[in-house]
């Protein structure tokens, strides 16, 4: 069971959202893939994630995610729970993601329970949509990491859509997107917390 959208965001309590990344090979071939299975596109938005943790990291130790989420002035706050991957590369997670006011309400909040902000990281995202289908197309771009999709929605669906999208996409991709842009932070020697456009350098 994926979580239910709002005003092209998740807010569910304790709903399990399963979902596909793949690294796009042929931007415009997806495209045209999508267009031919009947999506529409809502338009861009930049979303800009912070990740918290206790100071030793024990969330993340623990496969937990606690995040604050900011896409056009609008506010969520996130928890995720551990994954449990598919045979297919998909995984699912409990996701419980509910509205907030004010980010400085939260992060307020957040620091009362000595949880701190560990890590910054923006994507620009379109979503596609097609009637009928549980499922949410994602494209996503990420500063300094490329260009990737996520399928978001029921099992039967993403596989459905990942067999049109075929050659198109890479296969899935089991790191997170903070675990990537890590990784690409450890290969270029730097140990900065913010991936970012405007930081990406």
């Amino acid at each position: 069971m994926a979580s239910t959208r709002v005003g092209g965001m998740g807010v569910a309590a304790g709903a399990l959202e399963t979902e596909s990344k793949h690294r796009i090979r042929d931007g415009a071939a997806v495209l045209a893939v999508l267009d031919r299975l009947g999506f529409r596109a809502d338009p861009v938005s930049l979303q800009a994630d912070e990740y918290y943790d206790t100071p030793v990291g024990l969330l993340g130790a623990a496969n937990l995610v606690l995040r604050l989420r900011v896409v056009d002035g609008q506010v969520t706050a996130g928890f995720k729970g551990p994954r449990s991957f598919l045979p297919d590369g998909s995984h699912a997670r409990i996701e419980v993601e509910l509205p907030a006011a004010d980010a400085e309400d939260v992060r307020a909040a957040l620091a009362e329970q000595g949880l701190v902000c560990v890590w910054r990281l923006q994507k620009r995202r379109r979503e596609y949509h097609r009637p009928g289908l549980s499922i949410v197309v994602c494209l996503d771009e990420l500063p300094r990491l490329g260009h990737f999709v996520e399928l978001e929605g029921e099992s039967d669906d993403i596989a459905e859509v990942r067999r049109s999208l075929g050659a198109t996409i890479g296969p899935a991709e089991p790191l997170s997107y903070r675990d990537l842009a890590l990784r690409w932070l450890g290969e270029q020697g730097r140990t900065t917390t913010a991936l970012t456009f405007g930081t990406a350098g």
